[in-house]
């Protein structure tokens, strides 16, 4: 299992981290690669919003929003820093958001029914992080960066339309929770039919990764107990049995 995270140049420049940019097969377009995930590896797209300049007052703090987004599902992620994060604590709360955010959907979709499944389930999660090789790059994938964009329009209109009293890390969470129930587009598709949900891929993702072992329901060659796999390509390992 491998884990890319492709890191803005901004973020790169906050955090202080010189990573080698990604390039194609021939080593050309540095940087500007495009980041996919798949049965064996999750890729996600960093960027960091600075809450500094004319145009975030009165929210102009000086604080840090650091958005995640998923290959796959478009799926979001938004922290809060009042002041800039150190890279080991920013890797170290990227993992706890993405188990709090997956755990919370499967109680919330009823995938957790008893304490016994939610162990399961974190024993899942906690290997997966421990057996999963991390690749960090400086890189945007520009698909991902337009959908990343959308967010730092979510959170002007959070601030001009319900003006909170201030913005920290429960605000943030509340607006990963809207950004992600909103529909997106199919690139080059209109009608409703072509639009996808980031909440619901990302818990299809979750189920096939962390989730093995709870399933109550029977699957066309998946192993009892087990979720599908949501990607065409025959997964090479699997997590605990």
């Amino acid at each position: 299992m491998a884990l890319f995270l492709s890191l803005s140049n901004p973020m790169c420049k906050m955090l202080k981290q010189p990573l080698e940019r990604m390039t194609d097969a021939d080593g050309n377009n540095p940087g500007v690669q495009s980041i996919s995930t798949n049965a064996n590896r999750v890729s996600w797209q960093g960027q960091v919003i600075h809450l500094s300049g004319r145009q975030w007052q009165p929210y102009d703090d000086g604080s840090w929003v650091v958005v995640f987004m998923e290959s796959y599902s478009r799926y979001c992620m938004v922290l809060h820093y009042p002041f800039k994060p150190k890279w080991e604590q920013l890797q170290i709360d990227f993992y706890n958001h993405w188990k709090l955010h997956a755990v919370g959907w499967f109680r919330a979709e009823g995938i957790i029914t008893n304490d016994d499944d939610g162990m399961q389930i974190l024993d899942n999660i906690e290997h997966y992080f421990e057996q999963t090789k991390l690749h960090c790059f400086r890189n945007l994938d520009r698909s991902i960066g337009a959908h990343v964009a959308e967010v730092q329009y979510y959170l002007q209109s959070l601030f001009e339309d319900h003006q909170p009293r201030y913005f920290d890390s429960e605000e943030a969470w509340e607006l990963s929770m809207y950004i992600n129930q909103q529909p997106r587009k199919i690139n080059g598709q209109r009608s409703k039919k072509h639009q996808f949900f980031p909440v619901e891929r990302f818990i299809e993702d979750s189920l096939y990764r962390f989730a093995s072992g709870v399933s109550i329901s029977a699957y066309p060659n998946v192993e009892p107990g087990n979720f599908p796999c949501p990607y065409p390509e025959k997964p090479i390992l699997r997590l605990l049995k």
